[in-house]
C-alpha cells in the first residue's frame, strides 16, 4: 500500500506541475489575443508604451518559470509512462514526441512576445499574428495532450495472459473499424 501511495503522489504532483503552467500559459495567450491586444490597439494615451512594457515584464516572469515547469513535468511524465505502460497502439509515441516539438514551437513564440532583445521588439511588431499563431497551436497542443491521455495502455508488470487479452481485443476493436 505505502509503494501505490508513493506512486500516487508522485504521479500527482507531476500532473498539477504539467497541468497548473499549462493553464496559465494557455489562459494568458488567449487573454492577450482576445482582451489585451486588441483593447490596447483601440486606445490611445501617453502611458500605453509604459503599461505594455510594464505587462511584458511581468508576463515574462510568468512565461519562463511556467516553460521550465512544463518541459520539467513533461519529460519526467514521458519517461514515467514509457517506463510504466506499454503503449499497444503505434501512433503513442509519435503524438507525444510531435507535442513535444510543438510545445518547444509555442515556449519560443510566447518568449520572443515577452523578451526585452532587439529581435523581440522586431517580432513584435507581428504581435496579432504571433498571438493568433500561439493561440490557435496551444489549442492543437492541448488536443493532442488529450488523445494521448486517453490511449489504451498496458501496465508492463501485467501478467502476460492479461497484456494478451487486452493487446488482442484492441487489435480486433481496430480490425473492425478498418
Amino acid at each position: 500500500m505505502k509503494d501505490n501511495l508513493m506512486e500516487f503522489v508522485f504521479e500527482l504532483l507531476v500532473r498539477w506541475a504539467h497541468i497548473l503552467p499549462a493553464i496559465t500559459l494557455v489562459g494568458g495567450t488567449m487573454f492577450m489575443l482576445i482582451a489585451l491586444h486588441p483593447a490596447m490597439q483601440a486606445t490611445e494615451f501617453a502611458e500605453k508604451a509604459d503599461l505594455k512594457s510594464a505587462i511584458r515584464a511581468r508576463w515574462a516572469k510568468v512565461v519562463m518559470i511556467s516553460a521550465g515547469l512544463l518541459l520539467l513535468s513533461g519529460v519526467i511524465s514521458l519517461g514515467y509512462q514509457a517506463m510504466k505502460y506499454d503503449f499497444p497502439q503505434h501512433y503513442y509515441h509519435m503524438v507525444a514526441g510531435l507535442k513535444m516539438l510543438l510545445a518547444l514551437v509555442i515556449l519560443y513564440i510566447a518568449s520572443l512576445l515577452t523578451g526585452r532583445s532587439a529581435n523581440a521588439e522586431k517580432f513584435r511588431e507581428k504581435e496579432a499574428f504571433w498571438l493568433k499563431l500561439n493561440a490557435a497551436l496551444a489549442i492543437i497542443l492541448v488536443l493532442m495532450a488529450g488523445t494521448l491521455r486517453v490511449a489504451d495502455r498496458v501496465p508492463k508488470d501485467a501478467d502476460s495472459a492479461e497484456k494478451t487479452a487486452l493487446e488482442a481485443s484492441q487489435g480486433a476493436t481496430r480490425s473492425e473499424n478498418s
